[in-house]
């Protein structure tokens, strides 16, 4: 693995557990961070009423653990791994992408943050679509469903660029998602907000067990970039990575989604209490 490039791709060398450094991940990991604590010392002040704090503890440390999680899915070796030597690896970093960084990251921006976020220029087809929850939904499980074909993984994953655009596309889908229906805590109505999280979390729950279902039936390996690359593990076929990955996605991220599950439900559940206590 002796050609490095700016960002993780799919390559044709030995896997090799030499350590490698993409300036391409340094330099967007270290945008962010400084992006974050800028907003919060030179914008936010400005933003929040006299009194009110900027940021709260709790959403730091929900970005920090989001941050630090987003930089290992993306870099060296998950990151490289990833993109074209396992296809388990690739299944964890769409989890992590996915499902647990972007909703981090959405609680550990407060909602002035946000609002500068998404009405950035050349955001407004992202604020179209965290306007609206169910277009963002069809939007997470396009992103999903598409970025899975057997054609678009193969095309995309050699290329920086394409492996580069795969990354930004999850984390995209899921940052608008998670924003979308966190944005029903801004109704009147607190019980009909809840109940609709509920609805769309449980709606997103169905979609990754049909190409789980696919990569643990199929009788042979879906991916060429995973079937002909040279094994990191030389134990681990294609088809038994391809199985396990399958497995992740069918059955690994419904531990993930319960607890989101569980969270909107009890959330939903104490409204209707306090609501019927008050009756």
């Amino acid at each position: 693995m002796t050609n490095v490039g700016w960002w993780c791709s799919a390559q044709t060398g030995p896997w090799s557990w030499t350590p490698q450094f993409y300036p391409g991940i340094w330099a967007a990991m270290i945008a962010l961070l400084v992006g974050y604590v800028y907003a919060i010392r030179r914008i936010g002040p400005a933003k929040v009423a006299a009194g009110e704090p900027v940021v709260t503890r709790s959403q730091v440390t929900s970005f920090a653990t989001g941050y630090v999680l987003l930089w290992i899915a993306t870099d060296w070796p998950l990151g490289v791994l990833g993109a074209g030597y396992l296809l388990t690896a690739h299944m964890i970093q769409y989890i992590l992408y996915s499902l647990i960084v972007a909703p981090l990251l959405i609680r550990g921006t407060p909602p002035w943050m946000r609002e500068l976020v998404w009405g950035a220029p050349g955001m407004g087809w992202a604020r179209y679509l965290v306007d609206r929850p169910f277009l963002a939904f069809v939007a997470f499980n396009a992103v999903l469903a598409v970025t899975h074909l057997p054609f678009v993984a193969d095309t995309l994953k050699p290329i920086q660029f394409g492996s580069m655009a795969m990354d930004v596309l999850w984390l995209m889908a899921g940052l608008i998602f998670w924003s979308a229906i966190g944005a029903f805590d801004q109704e009147g109505d607190m019980s009909t907000a809840n109940a609709r999280r509920l609805v769309y979390v449980l709606g997103i729950t169905v979609l990754p067990t049909i190409p789980g279902a696919f990569f643990v039936f199929s009788e042979f390996p879906l991916y060429t970039t995973f079937e002909f690359a040279t094994r990191a593990f030389s134990d681990l076929s294609a088809k038994d990575d391809q199985v396990i990955a399958g497995l992740l996605m069918w059955m690994g991220t419904m531990p993930i989604l319960m607890a989101r599950l569980a969270m909107a439900f009890f959330a939903w559940s104490a409204t209707e209490s306090r609501r019927a206590g008050q009756i």
